[in-house]
């Protein structure tokens, strides 16, 4: 893998977890189709340093997240937390979460870098959350999406129960995350769930051609503008004011913003660079 010297560097390969940077796409393809692409402990931690890097990156401009075989996650590959000595010590599963998934979906909501997710097959468990924590998710037609929690006796992790009321409402999260319903590509782009389904021969066309559309953006002005949306979600109105005066500050010095006015002199659409 190549890298154009970030301030943080990408990880050392792992396997299940394939990582290339090309002309400002970084592809990350989840590749353990044998286990249904679930994660590991050390997926996990790679793929949130991955983000990461991306995001001090200066030359990323876009991250896609997809994945081999016929599925894009089943979850967590629990198999590897069997313990042959009988229950752990209390308060274990809390205290692993928080270097684990806690550190992961934070990191894809906050990366300024959009991240773009390709979704075939089943989206469960991890797979859904990193669905959802995506800036945008391009799903097959006949995608899964679930959300097996209480269906195995426990509850939701990976920040589901937080992002799916956002983006679907209470009903919608209450029929997935308590009874268990499963959502198809469709209908999951239908109620806002997703960015976006198409018949499964197109899914690899439609991603990309939005992939382009994002690497082509004023990677600033888009970054900062997931920012402001994200913290809009918890601060009051006068927060949120002073949030966008410093995006606007920050923006408006960048040589996109300089380029979009001479583009617009220049009557020509603008050639946006991503500084």
């Amino acid at each position: 893998m190549s890298a154009p010297n970030p301030a943080k560097p990408y990880p050392d390969p792992v396997e299940g977890l394939a990582v290339t940077v090309d002309d400002g796409v970084v592809r990350i393809v989840i590749d353990r189709p044998a286990r249904r692409n679930m994660f590991t402990d050390d997926m996990v931690l790679a793929l949130t340093d991955t983000v990461d890097a991306a995001g001090s990156d200066g030359q990323a401009r876009v991250v896609v997240i997809s994945a081999t075989g016929e599925h894009f996650c089943a979850g967590f590959d629990l198999s590897e937390r069997t313990s042959p000595s009988g229950p752990t010590r209390a308060g274990e599963i809390q205290r692993r979460m928080r270097w684990h998934v806690g550190r992961l979906i934070p990191a894809l909501l906050e990366v300024q870098t959009p991240v773009v997710c390709q979704v075939h097959g089943a989206a469960s468990g991890l797979g859904l959350a990193i669905a959802l924590a995506a800036d945008f998710t391009v799903a097959s037609d006949d995608a899964k999406f679930i959300a097996p929690f209480v269906g195995l006796g426990f509850t939701p992790d990976s920040g589901v129960s937080w992002l799916l009321p956002r983006l679907v409402g209470l009903t919608r999260a209450k029929q997935m995350l308590m009874l268990g319903r499963r959502v198809r590509g469709h209908e999951a782009a239908d109620c806002g769930m997703i960015h976006q389904a198409v018949p499964a021969e197109q899914l690899a066309e439609a991603t990309e051609a939005l992939v382009a559309e994002l690497r082509r953006a004023p990677t600033v002005a888009v970054g900062l503008s997931k920012t402001l949306i994200h913290r809009g979600l918890s601060v009051d109105l006068a927060r949120h004011l002073a949030d966008e005066g410093q995006a606007m500050e920050l923006s408006s010095r960048s040589e996109d913003f300089r380029e979009a006015a001479r583009a617009a002199a220049e009557r020509r659409p603008p050639d946006f660079t991503g500084r």
